[in-house]
């Protein structure tokens, strides 16, 4: 504000101030909005509604359901350091709900890392193996009819 202002210059340049302070907060509502649907769209129920939205026919998702850290320590084969299981049930079944039906499973063991010591008395050495187990889901869309087998 300048020092010699006219009330109404005053009242114009406030104006346009608190008009640029509701279109910044506009901008960051929306930045956040648009945060939050990324986010979604990141989880297996986001992509099984952006699929049915799409129309797709199938969807996959990998779930991990199962974890497991070790570690090979001198004189041990192996050291168990953390073994944590999941449940994708609740996952599985909120993806259904949305309209799609569980067709197939399979399982993978994915390593994610080992280490290894050498064998106490003996030659050789000893390794463990860490990993995730991922579930690999595939659905049907249920809006879309069931090819005819001969």
């Amino acid at each position: 504000m300048g020092l010699f202002d006219t009330p109404e210059e005053k009242a114009a340049k406030q104006a346009a101030r608190e008009q640029e302070e509701r279109e910044a907060e506009q901008r960051r509502a929306a930045q956040l909005a648009e945060q939050e649907r990324r986010a979604f769209l990141a989880t297996p129920i986001g992509q099984a509604t952006a699929a049915k939205q799409e129309g797709l026919a199938f969807l996959e998702i990998q779930l991990t359901v199962g974890e497991s850290q070790r570690q090979a320590m001198f004189g041990s084969a192996d050291a168990r350091v953390s073994d944590q299981r999941r449940s994708a049930a609740d996952t599985l079944g909120r993806i259904e709900a949305l309209g799609w039906r569980l067709e197939h499973v399979g399982y993978v063991f994915m390593m994610t890392g080992q280490s290894s010591t050498d064998k106490v008395f003996l030659s050789g050495e000893n390794t463990s193996v860490s990993g995730q187990m991922v579930g690999i889901y595939l659905f049907r869309n249920t809006d879309h009819p069931m090819p005819a087998t001969t």
